[in-house]
């Protein structure tokens, strides 16, 4: 049996002792009925997961010793996460849905389903503000019993002496005082003690309702809160200068627009908010009352209530009733066989996959990186399928659930979703060991590789595991960077934009300028060497296209009709050397130069069929670099600088962008810059972390920006070594 690292794209016999959830798969190849994964037994393609705790068992009916591990603290996102993963996987991995193709994902939103209805009045808020003066009673008068003990107390504290206290201190000399000469003065004696029994069936019923009314209000206040901060009040700050540009916003409004409705929502989580916190605040200040404090922690309820007398004729105990049981049908937990708990971890790392894939196909389509052909929009978007998309690129999603995106036969970039919270690391060396572990699965690797993983609520809190920040140089080997996504994030897709546009126009961008060997053909090379140079000299034998040529130059040039020219010129000659053969044999010197003119006819020929393609192919290119990559708008200016450089400008009014190969004096290396007209303080400066580029200007950029006094604006150049 092996097993699939989803990270380095290998197999191996058998994981680390540690490891990370969502990165080992059980391999196919072999009979898995007989393995067990956490008691459970194992399917092809299940994913390495958590049994009840924190480990992992593999055990197999044979004499083989069991394989066991852990994996690394709190592997598992948090409950509104999971829960939201859970039913965007369903959604997704519907048969109907993946037959729907390119077209049914593009509608579906990446955010989390049902946010307008999670932000509501929640049935139990109810029925808690209904019936919480019934808990209040009950909690600070409640019902008890009195229990009569005999005890051996001071004489003092003696407020009632049982009938045998005479009889019992005559054999217990310890407890006399002194002797007197009526009898003896004790210091001891028993006596009836009578205690208040709080600790009654029905008062821990209410006692643990409060801890179950705290905790679901604070969850829920969570859940309301992360919705409100993350998502409503986010939409608002967007269009503001220090949140991001406006080409950001108006992507973000544009792809999340249809979700909700922003300001009422906004309006509902204000006030669900307020209410919620208003309950807290009463539920929280039972906590102080006489019953709370006089029973133990420790003292359970089951969650099925057994009906007494009290329970049932008492106003205030019914109303307790009444609640325990809406919280219970509402809101209690209930306890996961191992059985449930495998096939649900195995659903979220298969929802992730799925959810993943659905924010890259999101991403590609912001980018107009499309789906080239008519059959790939309604081609099925399921693992094991490939999709080829406009301008030569290719998006698969493998069967291990791993994304790439290719550019013919060329990989660039390999999503890898992994469903371990890796933000959860408390300290920066636990963060630099989990990232150690996985960049060496991918050294040497000539790919580029990005971990898409769950991210917390707020701020992301390492900024090494937020967002790409400076990306690598195209032939660095064994990059690999991590994106931080969640569908209660805004960012998600603008990030994994941001990834997708680098690795597909950067490439191209430093393939700049495009060559093609020369050609002896003198009309091509007084063409070439005339007007303005749009083929330069590029070392021995080879030309470089350095910029698109005009409609007027194309015509003046006409590779075809030349090559039509000298098609005809060897096919003559081909007809007159097969009408002579009969006079070649008398005169042979007159046919060898016949036959050295079809030869030369023939290598002129093949000369400029290979002229053509590699022409065609250049010119292809530059036109490429000559489209605006953000609007698309062919009404360009390309001018091309020294040093192998170009500098572009959009001409259209509603975009204005510029895109450019820069080089570095210092470094001596090209540095791709895209830049869409933004104000110079929406710019970070050079003490920000890189990441907040995707904070600021999303995928609008390429190399990252910094801003230096004065105004002016430097780029990073990209990073040549892996991180």
């Amino acid at each position: 049996m092996n097993f699939v690292d989803r990270i380095g794209d290998r197999f191996v016999e058998q994981p680390p002792a540690r490891t990370l959830f969502g990165r080992w798969l059980v391999s196919s190849g072999e009979e898995l009925g007989s393995v067990y994964l956490n008691g459970c037994p194992v399917s092809d393609g299940d994913v390495l997961v958590p049994g009840a705790t924190e480990n992992w068992t593999f055990v197999r009916s044979d004499d083989t010793p069991p394989v066991r591990g852990n994996f690394l603290a709190d592997a598992l996102p948090d409950e509104q996460d999971t829960e939201a993963l859970l039913q965007l996987g369903e959604l997704l991995r519907n048969s109907d849905k993946a037959q729907g193709g390119w077209l049914e994902w593009g509608n579906i939103s990446p955010l989390a389903l049902g946010l307008d209805e999670a932000v509501k009045p929640h049935p139990l808020e109810d029925s808690i503000e209904r019936e919480l003066n019934h808990l209040v009673a009950v909690c600070r008068n409640p019902r008890t019993h009195i229990r009569v003990e005999t005890e051996r107390v001071l004489v003092a504290r003696a407020r009632r002496i049982t009938p045998d206290a005479p009889v019992w201190l005559a054999s217990h000399t310890e407890d006399w005082d002194h002797r007197k000469i009526t009898g003896i003065q004790p210091r001891r004696i028993l006596a009836e003690v009578r205690e208040e029994q709080w600790n009654l069936y029905e008062n821990r019923i209410a006692v643990r309702l409060v801890d179950a009314l705290v905790t679901w209000l604070r969850r829920r206040i969570a859940k309301v809160r992360r919705i409100l901060d993350d998502i409503f009040v986010r939409m608002e700050d967007f269009g503001a200068s220090a949140s991001g540009t406006r080409h950001r916003a108006n992507r973000i409004y544009r792809l999340w627009g249809k979700a909700y409705d922003t300001s009422h929502g906004r309006e509902v989580a204000d006030r669900t908010l307020r209410r919620l916190e208003h309950l807290l605040y009463k539920v929280l200040g039972l906590m102080d009352s006489r019953l709370y404090q006089r029973i133990p922690r420790r003292a359970q309820a089951p969650k099925a209530i057994r009906m007494t007398n009290l329970l049932s004729n008492d106003d205030h105990y019914r109303g307790v009733t009444r609640l325990w049981h809406h919280w219970s049908r509402e809101a209690a937990q209930r306890t996961l066989s191992s059985h449930e708990r495998y096939a649900r971890y195995q659903n979220l790392h298969h929802g992730f996959d799925a959810w993943c894939m659905l924010v890259i196909v999101r991403a590609c389509s912001q980018l107009k990186l499309d789906p080239a052909e008519d059959e790939d929009w309604e081609a099925a978007l399921q693992p094991g399928h490939r999709i080829r998309l406009a301008k030569g690129f290719q998006l698969e999603w493998e069967r291990a659930g791993t994304i790439t995106l290719a550019d013919e036969d060329k990989k660039l970039l390999r999503f890898v979703p992994l469903v371990h919270v890796l933000e959860h690391a408390k300290t920066r060396e636990a963060v630099t060991a989990r990232i150690a572990s996985l960049a060496g699965s991918v050294v040497g690797a000539t790919h580029w590789t990005v971990v898409l993983h769950p991210a917390i609520s707020g701020r992301p809190p390492y900024d090494v595991l937020a967002s790409v920040g400076n990306p690598p140089h195209s032939d660095t080997r064994g990059a690999i960077d991590f994106i931080r996504v969640s569908p209660f994030s805004l960012d998600s897709v603008e990030r994994v934009s941001r990834a997708i546009r680098w690795a597909t126009l950067a490439p191209r961008m430093l393939a700049y300028p495009p060559t093609l060997k020369t050609i002896k053909e003198p009309r091509i090379e007084a063409i070439a060497n005339k007007g303005r140079a749009w083929l330069v000299d590029h070392g021995e034998s080879h030309w470089a296209l350095i910029c698109p040529l005009r409609p007027n130059e194309l015509a003046e040039l006409n590779v075809e009709k030349r090559l039509a020219e000298a098609c005809d010129r060897r096919d003559k000659l081909k007809h007159e050397r097969q009408d002579s053969k009969e006079k070649l044999q008398r005169r042979p010197g007159k046919g060898g130069e016949l036959l050295e003119s079809l030869r030369k006819a023939e290598d002129d020929v093949k000369q400029l069929q290979a002229f053509k393609r590699e022409f065609e192919s250049a010119h292809s290119k530059v036109t490429a670099l000559a489209e605006c990559p953000a609007c698309g708008s062919e009404e360009v200016s390309f001018k091309p600088r020294e040093k192998h450089c170009f500098a572009a400008h959009c001409q259209s009014e509603s975009c204005t962008s510029r895109w450019e190969l820069r080089h570095d004096p210092e470094t001596s290396r090209r540095i791709p810059v895209l830049f869409r007209d933004s104000p110079s303080s929406a710019i970070p400066s050079t003490n920000v972390a890189p990441q907040r580029v995707d904070d600021i200007l999303g995928c609008d950029v390429l190399a990252v920006p910094i801003a230096l006094e004065g105004g002016d604006i430097d780029f990073l150049p990209p990073r040549k070594e892996p991180r």
